[in-house]
């Protein structure tokens, strides 16, 4: 009788000690998932929805200046920030199925999650704004007055996130969207000042979608 007895408190005494191990093991799993960066903030969320957004917006303007652009220099930066911002949208694709395990989705309205306003974040663009533009003339002026605002909405939420992420691609990217706009800014307000005498009016908030006054919208 205390045999019977002893045999089935020794098995469940195994079977607990199977549960917690399998639970220990679920658990440093789990911490190590977190410390490789298995899931991502609301922040990363953010930027990585919006810029890609962000991203189509450019590269829609930039089309156009590769067709309609007088100047070698708008043609040729026309190109390259549809090479470049092409191959930034399938980096953060990647990153955002790496943190957050599904297919990143555009968001238009992300830059909230950013505590940025639409203008801020460069991301007032409409189908008017690539209308706007595709009749604008001079258009290599208007052009620069698009898109130079805009750049400055991707450093802003750029620097937004660099302040809240701490995973070393994500940090990479977005540090080389910093450094390639704030260069192309640059240029664009150069050769404006070369070619209409002054540089972008007004961009400090990502100016405003309309092509009036002889500038245009950040987007």
């Amino acid at each position: 009788m205390t045999r019977n007895v002893r045999r089935p408190l020794r098995t469940l005494f195994a079977g607990a000690l199977l549960i917690g191990a399998l639970f220990l093991v679920a658990c440093g799993n789990d911490d190590a998932g977190k410390a490789s960066g298995g899931k991502g903030s609301p922040t990363e969320m953010a930027f990585l929805t919006g810029m890609v957004h962000h991203h189509g917006t450019a590269i829609e303007m930039a089309e156009i200046a590769r067709s309609r652009g007088k100047d070698e220099f708008i043609t040729g930066l026309g190109g390259d920030i549809i090479t470049t911002q092409k191959g930034e949208m399938q980096t953060m694709r990647s990153i955002h199925q790496r943190l957050f395990g599904s297919p990143l989705k555009p968001d238009p309205a992300a830059h909230d999650g950013l505590g940025l306003s639409a203008e801020e974040a460069g991301m007032t663009h409409s189908p008017k704004t690539n209308e706007k533009l595709r009749s604008a003339n001079p258009f290599d002026r208007a052009f620069v007055d698009e898109m130079v605002p805009h750049h400055r909405g991707a450093v802003r939420m750029a620097e937004k996130v660099l302040a809240d992420s701490k995973d070393a691609e994500l940090r990479k990217l977005a540090e080389g969207i910093m450094s390639t706009q704030k260069r192309e800014i640059e240029e664009m307000n150069s050769f404006r000042q070369r070619k209409f005498g002054g540089p972008v009016p007004d961009d400090k908030m990502g100016g405003a979608d309309s092509m009036g006054a002889g500038h245009g919208a950040g987007h």
